[in-house]
């Protein structure tokens, strides 16, 4: 009840923004609790700042995928900081890097540079995806990061509209990672342009995970997504919010 009434005063908060059909900028933060089996829970915390070069034409599209059905190239950061609790030291976690789609060839690229840091370790690393978006809302891609090397990797995305102003996302993925296959599924049904409702499975290493999310814009500018995840070792919960302008 608390949630509901938080989110609710957030919306009325900012139902002042002006509505538009575009922007050029998304803000976006949030916060993880892991309970993980047999230890005590962690907490997260994230922030990610995304740039378009273009403004993203809003217009009859879902919001969430407005960008990625636009092909709008942009550069974008993320920080993740991990706090220290339960004798745990502190790590924090810094990416920034840029996406383009390049127009006429139907080639995609994206790639970055991060960095971990804690208590008397840092290390940098590098990496790269690269893709084609053969018909249009398609994109496939496969991803290389320096420090793991590269093992053979395929993920795809594909949203499409199914008529009455609802729109379905589909993704899935395949890796051949070094402990065995990673595979996962997911969706998201777009109920009209603002609300989403999803799930994914996610099987690696012989412990299976399941997720249940939704996404909710209560204006064009301002959104709150939940998310859930259950899994054989662990339970995490997922809260954020975005402002977009």
């Amino acid at each position: 009840m608390k949630l509901k009434l938080f989110v609710a005063a957030l919306g009325l908060a900012v139902s002042g923004f002006t509505v538009a059909d575009s922007y050029q900028t998304e803000i976006s933060g949030g916060f993880a609790r892991f309970d993980i089996d047999g230890e005590d829970k962690l907490d997260t915390y994230n922030l990610r700042g995304v740039y378009h070069f273009k403004a993203v034409d809003t217009t009859n599209l879902p919001l969430a995928e407005a960008s990625y059905l636009g092909k709008n190239s942009n550069v974008f950061a993320d920080v993740i900081d991990i706090p220290k609790q339960d004798g745990m030291p502190s790590v924090q976690y810094y990416q920034v890097g840029a996406e383009f789609y390049i127009p006429e060839n139907f080639l995609y690229v994206k790639g970055g540079v991060a960095r971990t840091t804690t208590k008397g370790y840092r290390d940098n690393d590098w990496f790269t995806s690269i893709g084609i978006t053969p018909i249009e809302g398609l994109l496939l891609t496969t991803d290389y990061y320096h420090d793991e090397g590269y093992d053979a990797n395929i993920h795809a995305k594909y949203v499409t509209d199914i008529g009455n102003g609802q729109f379905v996302n589909v993704e899935a993925g395949i890796a051949d990672e070094d402990e065995g296959t990673a595979i996962t599924v997911g969706g998201d049904y777009y109920i009209d342009r603002t609300f989403s409702i999803g799930a994914e499975v996610s099987d690696a290493d012989d412990d299976t995970s399941y997720t249940v999310r939704s996404r909710k814009f209560f204006t064009e500018n301002f959104s709150g997504k939940v998310s859930y995840t259950d899994s054989d070792n662990e339970n995490v919960i997922n809260l954020g919010l975005a402002v977009r302008f």
